[in-house]
């Protein structure tokens, strides 16, 4: 791999690290919800931790970046940073310990790298495609032969607000999740796609789940030699993705039998 992804790698974990350390100075207690539109949570710590994580990566590349909150913001070169200061605002907001910082760098449809922060644990998920992940510097790897049998495995999966929530849709997930042995809806697809790269899940699938939710962790999972599947990114940033620790955990895999 080159220096400039190790250069990139530890630009990001720097933004998330600022990122963190501003949170940890604030107040504890119940978060302060600025809105909640639809099925969307938004949380102050939100705006005030991607103003944290912009300025690092802006004084540390001249790449474009795509936030969750601010939107696309242009730059020099292929690269494009993807950032999602609180994956998990309504867990963050409840004080339930599932929420995370990410951040990652992709290339046209191709993640280079990314860092995923578990807020509550301190710790750190990163990767770099092609080259080998980490969390907390201790390497991790997926390797198919360990990987359990769908009945034997944990799936995650979500209810993204990009999601139709019909009745029809919903019951369109009822058979394929029968083939699982477990499945988590923990409110973090970063979190969720980290577990996936580090053996504490098997299998993940979303629909329509937010560009900047996923980036980071997908280039995670793929370092880690996982399998990920990655659709067509809409017009709204949205798309379908899943990763599994083993081809035959993917959920596509499990529709088509």
């Amino acid at each position: 791999m080159s220096d400039a992804n190790h250069e990139d790698l530890s630009l990001a974990i720097r933004s998330v690290r600022a990122a963190a350390s501003l949170l940890r100075s604030k107040p504890q207690g119940k978060a302060t919800v600025d809105a909640i539109i639809g099925r969307e949570w938004k949380v102050r710590a939100d705006r005030d931790l991607e103003a944290v994580i912009l300025q690092v990566l802006m004084e540390g590349s001249k790449y474009p970046v795509l936030t969750e909150e601010s939107g696309h913001r242009a730059g020099v070169g292929e690269r494009q940073w993807l950032v999602d200061p609180l994956d998990g605002s309504a867990n963050f907001s409840r004080g339930l310990p599932f929420y995370a910082i990410s951040v990652g760098l992709w290339q046209g449809t191709l993640p280079l790298l990314g860092v995923v922060l578990e807020i509550p644990t301190e710790r750190l998920f990163c990767g770099i495609v092609g080259k080998g992940a980490w969390c907390n510097d201790e390497p991790i790897w997926r390797s198919p032969e360990d990987c359990p049998l769908p009945a034997q495995s944990i799936f995650c999966t979500g209810l993204p607000i990009g999601l139709d929530h019909s009745v029809k849709e919903l019951h369109g997930l009822v058979e394929p999740l029968r083939r699982f042995g477990k499945t988590r809806m923990l409110g973090s697809a970063a979190l969720m796609l980290c577990y996936v790269a580090s053996g504490q899940a098997d299998s993940y699938w979303e629909r329509q789940i937010a560009l900047w939710d996923v980036g980071a962790a997908l280039a995670i999972v793929q370092a880690a030699g996982g399998c990920t599947r990655i659709g067509e990114v809409g017009e709204t940033w949205r798309l379908d993705v899943e990763a599994a620790g083993r081809e035959e955990l993917l959920m596509s895999e499990v529709i088509r039998r």
